[in-house]
């Protein structure tokens, strides 16, 4: 085989096993993101851009940072709130020192108003200045843990001031300067409400309940207080001023506007918690202090009655609904101060609960997040590392079965699926693959040999087309001796019959005839060689034609026919030679024949006939012998040249056999890189 030839095959064949081989083209469905994914695409091109902890970082970042926003809100909101109320308990701290300072102030005053009138100080003065003296001592220490905070320095300033100014009062200024102290107590009370933002409570329980207890009870005590330092100073004295009647008649009104102010405040408690309502009892305390009212209405302004057993009962009424007035108070003051605890400790206790809830759900977030980063990070290691495994032809292992269901199982599931299908390719491919190589091998020899037989009969063929051309060659020459022989033997025929016409020159005649003869002689031996040499050509062309097979078949026949011609002719040509010789003896004899001549002459007319009847016939014959050759050496040469062709195949076919060889080892060379179980 030619290296041009293997060239040829190679360039033929490797194309298509490169374009076998070959990863098919993988177009994009898309020819941009954003038609993929339309609003989607930044955060697609993104995501796509970061590794898988990056995305968990960034995701989780999304959510903790606003939740983290939110809880604090929330935090801040609750922690605002607990302040928030805490204060408020601090102002009831503040102020539930305060109502007993003003208690006493007034006892004080009251006091202080009798001795200023009549001259005598009563017994329970100094001690209750004493008192006196020491819960303001409290309200000191108060104002000193929550002054500043509450902002009420200077209304705390403006009472040690009216305090100050009480020890230097006259007789007459005593009611005055007390009221300004017992007024500074109540404006003090005032900022603490605002200071710590019990003004601002923002629930209508705590909120009415704070209005009635620190807007409506210190008026009305204060005002029933008045009443009653007015009202004892005038039965004790006997007498009251029209001033004094203003007075009291201004305090009473102020007593029902705040009173009924009390009711609505202490119903819209109810309305809202009737249990409150029900410990607070604040009806009967209204109803001590209307017939208080009225008692001084009637004593001190319409009858004017100065006994002393209206007195008395005046002083004991007073004395006993201030006290009432009092205890509602504290029990309103105490009442808010548990809403305002429980408020706060609700708000605790929802703070901790949330706390706690928040911790849990984020511990068990961080839990399930963690997991989650756990699955989808071994499931997205182990199908890289399979793939890995697979596309570095490592085939011995298949993935674990997954023991979940979620999308990473599924892929380790077509995973699996994959590397069943490659691991049975494989080995398929394998088994293929050693069999294309026995095959190409056998193949390839086979065509070697093939081209050795093919070369073989190829040169066969040359050598049968040489010697048919001769052959052809030669049977022409035959047919052209024949029908040269043919003709002369009717140039005979026609002199023997003008034999009878000259038998009177026999001598001559004779003479004639012995060289006719003669020459007779020479065509005889000359027919006789060409006879023998057809018969030696027709036998050669039967041998061959029996090598040739079926496609000699006819050129076999069409040679036993010239062979029998030859055979004949050899035949005549013998006879003729009989004949002449006996001429020729008849001749030598002379005269005894002469007689005879006649006849003789006849005989030899009809044999010189038929000599020329067979010499037709052989030259009839010999011409169909060279048509016949000459298309057995046509069809001989269209053989060499299919041969040839064939020869050619042949050794392009063991150049494709040797090239599939190769590409077949190629194969089993990059099959043996996968290693299968």
């Amino acid at each position: 085989m030619s290296d041009a030839t293997k060239l040829t095959v190679v360039r033929r064949v490797s194309p298509e096993m490169q374009e076998f081989l070959a990863a098919p083209k993988s177009e994009p469905v898309h020819k941009d993101a954003f038609h993929a994914h339309g609003l989607w695409t930044l955060g697609v091109v993104l995501m796509r851009n970061l590794r898988f902890k990056s995305k968990a970082f960034l995701i989780s970042m999304m959510f903790i940072i606003p939740m983290l926003i939110l809880t604090w809100m929330y935090f801040s909101n609750v922690l605002e709130n607990i302040r928030f109320s805490e204060k408020e308990r601090i102002g009831i701290e503040y102020t539930r020192q305060i109502f007993p300072v003003i208690n006493l102030a007034q006892q004080v005053r009251r006091d202080s108003v009798v001795a200023a009138v009549s001259g005598t100080a009563p017994a329970t003065l100094p001690s209750l200045s004493e008192k006196l003296r020491q819960e303001q001592q409290k309200l000191d220490e108060i104002q000193k843990r929550y002054g500043k905070d509450l902002g009420v320095e200077k209304s705390y300033a403006s009472l040690q001031d009216a305090l100050s100014k009480i020890p230097s009062a006259t007789p007459a200024d005593v009611f005055k300067l007390h009221t300004a102290y017992v007024q500074s107590l109540i404006n003090l009370m005032g900022q603490v409400k605002d200071g710590s933002n019990l003004t601002l409570d923002p629930e209508i329980v705590s909120f009415n309940l704070m209005n009635a207890a620190f807007g409506r009870a210190p008026d009305i005590i204060e005002s029933s207080a008045k009443v009653r330092g007015i009202g004892g100073a005038v039965l004790k004295a006997a007498s009251i001023t029209k001033e004094q009647q203003n007075t009291v008649s201004g305090l009473i009104t102020i007593v029902e506007f705040q009173g009924n102010g009390m009711i609505s405040d202490l119903a819209k408690v109810s309305e809202n918690d009737s249990k409150i309502g029900e410990k607070i009892n604040a009806k009967q305390v209204l109803d001590d202090t209307q017939t208080f009212f009225a008692l001084a209405r009637k004593s001190v302004i319409d009858n004017q009655d100065y006994a002393p057993e209206t007195q008395a009962a005046f002083v004991a009424a007073a004395n006993k609904t201030i006290e009432s007035q009092y205890g509602l108070a504290d029990r309103m003051i105490n009442e808010l101060d548990h809403l305002l605890a429980d408020r706060v400790s609700a708000m605790k206790q929802r703070l901790y609960f949330v706390s706690t809830m928040l911790i849990v759900f984020f511990l068990a977030a961080l839990y399930g997040f963690y997991t989650f980063y756990l699955v989808t990070s071994g499931g997205l290691k182990l199908i890289s590392l399979h793939l890995k495994k697979m596309s570095e032809g490592d085939l011995r292992k298949a993935p674990a079965l997954p023991w979940g269901k979620d999308e990473p199982a599924q892929v380790i599931h077509d995973v699996r699926h994959t590397y069943d299908a490659l691991h049975g390719l494989i080995k398929t491919v394998r088994h293929s693959a050693r069999a294309l190589h026995a095959t190409s091998s056998e193949i390839s020899a086979a065509s070697l040999d093939l081209s050795s037989r093919a070369e073989s009969a190829a040169a066969s063929l040359e050598e049968q087309s040489a010697t048919i051309e001769e052959i052809s060659s030669i049977v022409s020459n035959n047919a052209e001796q024949a029908s040269f022989a043919a003709n002369f033997a009717t140039d005979n025929a026609k002199v023997a019959e003008q034999g009878g016409a000259v038998i009177s020159t026999v001598v001559s005649t004779m003479q004639d005839i012995r060289a006719s003869s003669s020459k007779i002689n020479e065509i005889i031996g000359v027919i006789n060689g060409i006879a023998f040499q057809t018969n030696i050509l027709a036998l050669n062309a039967a041998v061959e034609a029996a090598r040739a097979g079926e496609q000699g078949r006819g050129f076999a026949v069409v040679a036993s026919e010239v062979r029998n011609l030859a055979q004949r002719s050899a035949a005549a040509a013998d006879e003729i030679k009989v004949l002449i010789s006996s001429s020729v003896e008849q001749i030598t004899t002379g005269t005894k024949v002469v007689e005879q001549a006649g006849t003789t002459m006849e005989t030899m007319v009809n044999n010189a006939r038929q000599i020329s009847i067979s010499l037709s016939e052989i030259s009839a014959a010999t011409k169909e012998q060279s048509l016949g050759l000459n298309q057995i050496t046509s069809a001989i040469q269209e053989l060499d040249e299919n041969t040839q062709s064939n020869a050619a195949l042949v050794e392009e076919t063991s150049a494709a056999a040797s090239a599939l060889t190769d590409q077949a080892s190629k194969l089993q060379l990059e099959i043996a890189s996968f290693r299968v179980a």
